[in-house]
Order: structure tokens, then C-alpha cells, then sequence
């Protein structure tokens, strides 16, 4: 036996079952993720729409 082996059996060390398996904590990690990365994916293109918004209203303000 290790250290760790024994430091946990003199503690009494009890363990507890998981709420859920440990496959469902990887599945909803992966979840949280791909749904992350949709909303990081569908402002793809915002800052390029809104630097044509912006270079269209100083163009129209030199040219008065």
C-alpha cells in the first residue's frame, strides 16, 4: 500500500455515490461546450457588418 492508501484508510475515509453516472457529467460537459460554440460561431460576422455600417456613415459625413 501507498501513503495516500494508507492516510485514507486511517481517516475512515467513506465514499459516496455520484448523483448521476460519470459518463452523464462528460455528456453534459460536451453539451456545454458545442452550445458555446454555436453562440461564439453566430457572431462570426458582426464585426465585419458593423465596420461596413460604420465606414458607409463616415464616407456620407466627408462628403458634406
Amino acid at each position: 500500500m501507498n501513503t495516500v492508501e494508507i492516510l485514507a484508510n486511517a481517516e475512515g475515509h467513506e465514499s459516496f455515490p455520484l448523483v448521476i453516472p460519470a459518463i452523464a457529467f462528460a455528456i453534459i460537459a460536451a453539451g456545454f461546450f458545442t452550445f458555446l460554440g454555436l453562440v461564439t460561431y453566430s457572431y462570426k460576422d458582426v464585426a465585419a457588418r458593423h465596420r461596413q455600417k460604420w465606414s458607409d456613415a463616415s464616407d456620407h459625413a466627408a462628403h458634406h
